[in-house]
């Protein structure tokens, strides 16, 4: 191997173009937000789903007590929380809007491959570090992230809400035997 190999290997600069590596990258990173959006929104539709099922076989009994209501509250609550976490539309999307894109067709792949790297950087991360309330956005994974709480919150008020249906033959269960009497 002769010393200009070797400077080639370890410059490597002409065999890989950084820029394009790095618009790659952060065009996976919006993907993955984009995914995880998909799949936030698809796990709350499916809680949702759970919740009218509560609600729905709950209300069919004919002798409903305190435990069957607050079980209905509870989803009910849990659908409301993955509505309004569904609602939000506001997601941004990267570059320019198609017209805009003909000023880059003249330009060198560096500058525009830069402003790309930068558009997807602020469509993802937001603008949230601003004091001008006017260029204040929320980027998308800050909306994800939103959405994973109120998945989350879903998902509890969910179990709170099954629990309560689990339960709700332990109050006939006290009354018929007695142990109310009992234990007053």
């Amino acid at each position: 191997m002769t010393d200009d190999e070797g400077s080639d290997e370890e410059d490597g600069s002409s065999d890989v173009d950084l820029s394009q590596l790095a618009l790659e990258e952060i065009r996976l990173r919006y993907q993955e937000e984009s995914d995880r959006r998909t799949s936030v929104e698809s796990k709350i539709g499916t809680v949702l789903t759970v919740d009218a099922i509560i609600v729905s076989v709950v209300s069919i009994f004919s002798s409903l007590n305190i435990l069957h209501y607050a079980a209905m509250a509870v989803a009910l609550i849990s659908v409301v929380n993955g509505i309004s976490a569904l609602w939000v539309r506001d997601y941004h999307r990267p570059g320019l809007d198609e017209e805009d894109y003909l000023q880059y067709i003249d330009n060198p792949p560096e500058p525009v491959r830069r402003e790309l790297v930068k558009s997807y950087l602020t469509v993802i991360t937001g603008n949230e570090e601003t004091d001008d309330p006017e260029m204040f956005f929320k980027g998308n994974r800050t909306r994800n992230d939103e959405k994973m709480a109120k998945l989350d919150q879903c998902l509890k008020l969910t179990a709170v809400s099954l629990t309560l249906i689990l339960l709700h033959p332990i109050p006939g269960i006290i009354q018929s035997t007695g142990l109310l009497e009992y234990l007053i």
